[in-house]
């Protein structure tokens, strides 16, 4: 089962004025709150959250792809990985390939720790080999086949481990998505909710996940979604969606502030750093609580987890 459990500025120096940094980068966030936040910890200690928050947000800007594609993507990502010195580069793992019009998240099952093995690594490979699988796909003879993608990835994966993974390209006015496990993705429109992907889970915190030992990519979910200029897609590991709801996502891409590439660079930063928040916060009934709630387990708050997300602007 799966535990609960780089643009880069040195915040090591204790003179470091992290806090004004911090919200010119944010300028969306509530100043008090953040900083009321952050104040709170004593353990792990203030300068380690500090580190998550400053230094462990990993940013890549995917520029639009040229051709004659009728639409064409904009992808930016970030990712916070969960405070473990043992595994500075956490879990969790994305891709976003320009040429293909295609990105990819992944989450390592965090359950092989007690077994001495990183999932981290199968991930990490797992994406990497996708980029790969890429470069077999024809762009002109029906464009990339996620599920194709997937399985030669797979093939290729030699780590121990396992990992959950979705991969999702456009073709023509098309998403067309291979998940496996319980990360996921939500299309918003004018504002509101288009779509959001179905997880596959066998109970309450136990997905699906590929590995030599557990599922292959016959078991993925291929989804297919039409989508038209404007539209945002936010493609997510459970470490965003177990500590957002999906409202709050929306809030955060469903405006004008998406419209041009240092807005959507920005609110990726702010939707990381708003899912970190959520989950250290003990009393937030979150996405995570509720399903716990549902299988029968008392549980209340967030979950300290790795954070990926990589959101889409479609052009």
């Amino acid at each position: 089962m799966k535990q609960e459990e780089e643009e880069t500025v040195d915040a090591g120096d204790e003179n470091f004025d992290w806090k004004t940094v911090l919200l010119q980068i944010l300028d969306e966030i509530d100043p008090d709150a953040l900083i009321n936040f952050i104040n709170s910890f004593s353990t792990p200690p203030q300068q380690s959250i500090i580190d998550l928050l400053l230094n462990s947000t990993y940013i890549e800007r995917a520029p639009t792809a040229a051709g004659n594609l009728p639409l064409k993507m904009t992808a930016v990502a970030a990712y916070a990985p969960k405070y473990n010195p043992e595994k500075p580069l956490g879990e969790d793992a994305f891709f976003i390939s320009q040429r293909f019009q295609t990105i990819g998240v992944a989450d390592g099952v965090g359950g092989w720790g007690k077994h001495g093995i990183d999932s981290g690594e199968y991930a990490r490979q797992l994406m990497a080999n996708s980029v790969l699988a890429l470069g077999n796909e024809i762009l002109d003879d029906g464009g990339v086949n996620p599920i194709r993608v997937l399985q030669r990835a797979f093939d290729a994966t030699t780590a121990d481990g396992s990992s959950t993974a979705c991969i999702i390209t456009l073709s023509g006015d098309k998403l067309v998505a291979a998940n496996v496990g319980d990360s996921g993705f939500v299309v918003v429109r004018d504002g509101g909710v288009r779509y959001v992907s179905k997880r596959q889970q066998r109970g309450f915190n136990h997905p699906f996940q590929l590995g030599k030992t557990a599922d292959d990519p016959s078991k993925a979910d291929l989804m297919g979604v039409g989508v038209m200029s404007g539209d945002v897609v936010v493609a997510a590991t459970d470490g965003l969606l177990d500590n957002m709801h999906v409202g709050q996502l929306v809030e955060i891409v469903g405006d004008q502030r998406v419209r041009d590439d240092d807005g959507l660079l920005r609110q990726a930063i702010y939707m990381a750093i708003t899912a970190l928040i959520n989950s250290f916060d003990r009393n937030m009934d979150s996405p995570f609580s509720m399903e716990a709630r549902k299988a029968g387990i008392l549980y209340r708050g967030g979950k300290p987890d790795d954070i990926t997300l990589v959101i889409v602007r479609i052009d």
